[in-house]
């Protein structure tokens, strides 16, 4: 009588790229409020916003008081005061309704979720990636500030990092302030793997200690 053959053991999970954070898991950062958000992690928007408000408003108003009068551009002419003026206004007002309306799209979704098997993050509120890090993939969770405090779930592979960096938009000069904030996003943080918690109802030490449960000893946790 041959012995049979053994099952081969299954193959070790592996990172992976989702859409979706599984819904009903044992532990999941629920945050909410959109205008406590913007407070704690968009400030520098928010700074500009009134800054823009303060200068533009009043500049608005005046125009429109004295819509009967032009303005003239060497590149455009003349314009009429009162049709810039509706556009200044405009676009404050635009900017203002925009701002809480794109927090609050960043806060519909579960930004960072675990279970027994591993995490599932979406990297500073990435709109279309989840990252799913299995226990054995992650070196350490811990909580840090930057733009307000973030959790953050590092990766054992450095080669996941890149991924996730600061994306480089607009001109050569807007580029380079983006890799300045890169590289101090890495030296506050260490990770590009990170979720902002300022709004998640609960405690810092709180998330800590149910993503410490969840690890059960496999992984340091607020270390």
């Amino acid at each position: 009588m041959t012995m049979p053959e053994p099952t081969p053991a299954p193959p070790p999970a592996t990172p992976t790229l989702r859409q979706t954070v599984p819904a009903d898991l044992p532990f999941a950062v629920r945050p909410a409020g959109a205008w406590r958000h913007i407070l704690h992690h968009r400030r520098g928007e928010l700074v500009v916003l009134v800054l823009l408000a303060l200068f533009m408003l009043p500049v608005g108003v005046y125009m429109l008081l004295h819509s009967g009068e032009t303005v003239h551009s060497n590149r455009y002419g003349n314009m009429n005061s009162g049709l810039l003026g509706g556009g200044a206004l405009l676009l404050v007002i635009g900017l203002g309704v925009s701002l809480p309306i794109t927090a609050g799209r960043q806060l519909r979704n579960v930004p960072l979720a675990a279970d027994a098997h591993g995490v599932y993050v979406r990297p500073n509120l990435d709109a279309k990636r989840v990252l799913h890090l299995p226990w054995e993939h992650i070196e350490s969770i811990y909580v840090r500030d930057w733009h307000g405090p973030q959790l953050c779930v590092k990766p054992r592979d450095a080669r996941i990092e890149p991924q996730f960096n600061l994306a480089k938009q607009g001109d050569a000069s807007a580029r380079a302030g983006v890799v300045v904030a890169q590289k101090r996003r890495m030296k506050k943080l260490g990770t590009n793997v990170h979720v902002p918690i300022a709004t998640a109802g609960q405690t810092p030490d709180e998330l800590l200690a149910g993503l410490r449960y969840q690890a059960a000893g496999r992984v340091p946790v607020g270390s």
